[in-house]
């Protein structure tokens, strides 16, 4: 540290804060003024400033300068002359010529010239040696074992000639094809000899298999006990490594004694929160150039892509500070409480010497087309008494003035189980006996009637989010004699590239059923339909899902999406609620778009909350007397936190899965779907009348007076009738 200006407090520190932080001052500074003026400290009388210091300015940008006190030296003030501007920066047209001032400046000891400097100084270097690589030196296409689209070469280009980038194309673009192109020319361009590749567990296999098939390099995955991985970093002589992002917590010391040359992070929305530990030990890993690839850089607030940023380019929108003063609205009335997002334009500009984003729209012709079809289904009754019935819920919390914490968070579960009930209430109440759930259906109408799935060769991919749900699709598969495989959470990442084996060799496996697990980064080309059972809240998500069989590859002409959404309920909320969220993604990522500003204040949560009130008016009802609500759970069977659905134990359901009624639901006899006669239903309820009777009389002496038959059933209304008298009267 060095004190400039006692009074102003001003001084420089070596720390990574004060580097970026743009104040002229960090925390050790601070603690060091503090505890000198405390000490009685002082400057010592007639003692000078001891050496011109070259420093990258706070201030300014951090621009090269200068800072002396006093009047300069001689011999340094001629140099100073030479270089720099009146005010004491680096002339813009001198950058290219500082080495000269650093060797002169090693003769005159009274020159101190700051470590960053130099560093700054080398960048400098290094980015025009880049770009007169890019003008004299033409990739060599002939070490990638495939044919490249145009804006493919393009992308590769972009990466290849930088020491850091963003490729964020859309999904089923060619992001990994891109990235192994790119990898495999930094080798021959810069003389790599390792390229380190950081994805999910569940995509490890995955570019093992894409690198082998699109290059000559061997590629290796990292796994093993700590004394094989370690041996792997240390004597391996293949080109790729690839780990998760896990194992770089634990072997952050082997990467950083074995350094990579080339860093590739794949779905990096892992390290979008800059406060992890997965971010902050990523960030830390040594490497000449590096690469992200991700097509949702943005999936719900902008500060997911600052840290991306942060991780390829440090200064480009540090501090946090400045970004959020330049690109957030704050809401006045609560701290740091986002309300929405302005400048857009300008940020995009600035993200443009990092970042390039493709979308389908601009290679159209390219690509197989895609349809989306949203399918209404009708719920059942039952379903909408337990929709209102959440509804209610979330309604009484919604009126509080002050929400606490546990009132968010059953806020969650309420909005969690009203989603869940649209599925199948089977979801809600796996105790009952009956289940309805017209989604499911419908879901056998569109695969053996609209699909003709058992006739025709092409292949399906089916979304839904809850385990137990695409346990009851399962059952209803197998009992059709449709062939399938299952992926979720539970199944362990050795076993999925068999499952993705299984769905894409064998031609009785027909449909690929999944959860959230096989939402990003899986490839499933050989399917040409995907079928989302529920649409998730994150517009991001949804994309994932659908760009699984959106990829290159994909030999079909057509493309087709089926959204089951559920008629006047809180998913036909879904898809307008997602608009907000895209308009923020699209506004900075978009090549094309224009829009400047997202205003939460009048489109964001005020108005998600607005909404949401809106809508559980529109499906709450008045809550019924405990003889006509729904039954409870709680009694029998103890279910586990809907929100908690991908970590479930996956058991098999055993409760069957009664037939439901759809749109006609008025003109459908309750007796229907439960395959019982009003007869049967009156004799077992009269069975359970004695038996309660019973009960009444061990526990009062007095018996529960009834007559034979006291329970009738109306074969025509359904309507239930009891009859008794309460003793004592």
């Amino acid at each position: 540290m060095t004190f400039r200006d006692l009074e102003a407090e001003q001084g420089y520190c070596s720390c990574p804060d004060y580097r970026t932080n743009k104040l002229g001052t960090c925390k050790h500074l601070m603690h060091a003024f503090a505890r000198f003026k405390k000490g009685g400290g002082s400057p010592v009388a007639g003692q000078d400033y001891p050496f011109v210091e070259i420093f990258l300015d706070p201030h300014r940008e951090n621009r090269i300068a200068w800072f002396y006190p006093h009047a300069l030296p001689a011999a340094a003030a001629e140099l100073i002359a030479e270089f720099f501007a009146p005010d004491r920066t680096l002339a813009a047209d001198k950058t290219g010529d500082f080495l000269a001032f650093i060797e002169a400046a090693r003769e005159l000891k009274e020159i101190l010239i700051r470590p960053e400097v130099l560093e700054a100084v080398e960048e400098f270097f290094e980015a025009r040696l880049l770009a007169e690589l890019r003008e004299k030196r033409h990739p060599d296409y002939a070490l990638i074992r495939a044919d490249l689209f145009p804006y493919q070469k393009e992308g590769i280009e972009f990466a290849l000639y930088r020491k850091g980038a963003i490729i964020a194309d859309e999904m089923g673009l060619g992001k990994t094809l891109q990235a192994i192109a790119t990898a495999v020319l930094k080798k021959d361009l810069f003389g790599f000899t390792r390229t380190l590749i950081v994805c999910p567990a569940s995509l490890k296999d995955q570019w093992q298999k894409e690198i082998e098939r699109f290059s000559a390099e061997k590629a290796v995955v990292v796994q093993g006990a700590p004394e094989e991985r370690a041996a792997l970093y240390r004597e391996s002589d293949a080109y790729f490594l690839i780990c998760n992002y896990e194992a770089t917590l634990r072997d952050l010391p082997l990467l950083q004694k074995y350094a990579p040359d080339f860093i590739i992070l794949d779905e990096a929305q892992r390290i979008k929160n800059y406060e992890t530990q997965t971010a902050g030990v990523v960030k830390t890993i040594p490497r000449k150039h590096a690469l992200v690839i991700t097509g949702t850089p943005i999936e719900n607030r902008l500060v997911d892509l600052y840290s991306i940023v942060d991780f390829l380019a440090p200064k480009l929108l540090s501090p946090l500070w400045e970004f959020s003063y330049q690109h957030c609205c704050f809401d006045p009335r609560q701290k740091n409480k986002i309300t929405g997002y302005y400048n857009l334009q300008s940020l995009k500009e600035r993200l443009q010497p990092i970042l390039i984003r493709r979308e389908k729209k601009a290679v159209i012709r390219q690509l197989p087309h895609i349809t989306h079809h949203d399918v209404p289904v009708a719920l059942h009754p039952r379903q909408i008494d337990h929709h209102a019935s959440y509804a209610n819920g979330v309604a009484q919390i919604l009126r509080k003035k002050f929400m606490t914490p546990f009132d968010l968070q059953k806020l969650q579960l309420l909005l969690a189980k009203m989603r869940m009930v649209c599925d199948s209430t089977f979801l809600v109440e796996p105790e009952e006996e009956i289940h309805y759930s017209p989604k499911l259906d419908q879901l056998r109408h569109i695969l053996l009637d609209q699909l003709d799935l058992k006739r025709s060769p092409r292949k399906i991919v089916i979304f839904s989010e809850w385990v137990r749900m695409n346990q009851l699709i399962g059952r209803m598969l197998r009992e059709n004699n449709l062939g399938y495989v299952e992926l979720s959470g539970k199944v362990p990442v050795p076993k999925r590239a068999a499952l993705i084996r299984e769905f894409e060799e064998n031609s009785r496996c027909r449909v690929f059923l999944s959860t959230e697990a096989g939402g990003a980064g899986l490839n499933l080309q050989v399917a040409d339909t995907v079928i989302n059972f529920e649409l998730p809240w994150n517009p991001a998500k949804k994309n994932q899902r659908i760009g699984r069989i959106d990829r290159l590859g994909q030999q079909s002409g057509h493309l087709t999406v089926i959204n089951l959404i559920a008629r006047d309920s809180i998913e036909s909320r879904i898809a307008e609620g997602l608009l907000l969220k895209q308009d923020l993604f699209e506004g900075v990522l978009s090549p094309g778009s224009t829009l400047d500003n997202v205003d939460f204040a009048d489109r964001g949560r005020p108005q998600f909350l607005e909404q949401l009130e809106a809508a559980v008016e529109q499906f709450s009802r008045p809550v019924p007397p405990e003889s006509e609500a729904p039954a409870s759970a709680e009694a029998t069977v103890a279910t586990s936190d809907p929100c908690a659905e991908p970590v479930e134990t996956e058991t098999p359901v055993m409760q069957p899965v009664a037939a439901a009624v759809a749109v006609e639901q008025k003109a459908s006899s309750p007796y229907a779907v439960a395959g019982a006669s009003p007869e049967k239903l009156a004799q077992v309820m009269n069975q359970g009348m004695a038996f309660l009777s019973g009960l009444m009389q061990m526990a009062t002496g007095q018996a529960l007076q009834a007559e034979e038959g006291a329970i009738s059933v109306d074969p025509a209304t359904g309507e239930v009738t009891m009859k008794f008298k309460l003793p004592g009267f």
